[in-house]
């Protein structure tokens, strides 16, 4: 597919949704990353590319460990250093009741692949120059149902949607392995830590979905259809609406 038409549907998705910040474009390449003295937050980044930044996340400039182990930077096969992990989220963050809670969520949340010597790549997608494999959008709730109707609309099939968790395993890595759209709310943590204004959320699109959606818009009310009353529909309506203004009535007398 030509860059200029994912540069096209970035455009007409912020016009028409009403965007107040850019869609993130997102790809995994199997390429050393940029030289960068930067240190970098997966969860800062999304927001600082929706404001038409761009960067790339690699294990050589990533600030937070615990991204290390959801992006597939680092694998947790050493005991100790997992337990220091656990502890520090049951114990220090406070995000779970217990280490039993903690592993049922990591149960659920699927593999991450080795990612070691890769490199993600996030561009406003207005702007990319690759591929793109996942799009990320930093939008209110009412965009964010907007976009939902529109994914769901070609087929009726509900995404396999996951909201717990850390906000780098589930608006980045879930969506590419399952090619399913996610939201997430950011960790709570995440929230704190990058100033998440209190309205926004993050919807996560595999990249392959987006023309089906794009197509979506002039057909679906989410979009810029009018929603419409057929003949049928509006007669049942106005019959509906009479015999219980007689019924009234008649209570009334």
């Amino acid at each position: 597919m030509k860059l200029e038409q994912w540069h096209q549907w970035s455009r007409t998705l912020v016009e028409i949704l009403g965007m107040e910040t850019k869609p993130v474009a997102v790809s995994c390449l199997k390429k050393p990353c940029p030289s960068s003295e930067l240190q970098h937050r997966l969860c800062r980044v999304i927001l600082e590319v929706a404001k038409g930044k761009k960067a790339h996340l690699a294990a050589c400039n990533n600030a937070c460990f615990g991204a290390a182990w959801h992006l597939g930077f680092i694998r947790l096969e050493e005991p100790k250093t997992a337990h220091l992990i656990k502890k520090f989220v049951v114990e220090g963050e406070k995000l779970f009741s217990s280490y039993q809670a903690l592993e049922n969520l990591i149960a659920q949340m699927g593999e991450v692949p080795d990612n070691k010597d890769s490199c993600f790549y996030l561009y406003p997608l207005e702007e990319v120059d690759f591929e793109p494999q996942l799009i990320i959008f930093v939008v209110n709730p009412e965009v964010a149902c907007r976009l939902l109707t529109l994914a769901i609309f070609p087929d009726g099939q509900m995404p396999q949607i996951k909201i717990g968790g850390p906000t780098c395993r589930m608006a980045v890595t879930y969506p590419l392995i399952s090619q399913q759209m996610n939201i997430s709310f950011y960790d709570y943590t995440a929230r704190k830590m990058s100033g998440v204004e209190r309205d926004k959320l993050l919807i996560s699109i595999p990249a392959k979905r987006l023309p089906l959606l794009l197509d979506s818009i002039s057909r679906c009310s989410a979009g810029t259809a009018r929603v419409e009353f057929p003949p049928e529909f509006r007669q049942f309506l106005q019959k509906r609406l009479a015999g219980r203004a007689s019924s009234r009535t008649r209570e009334a007398e």
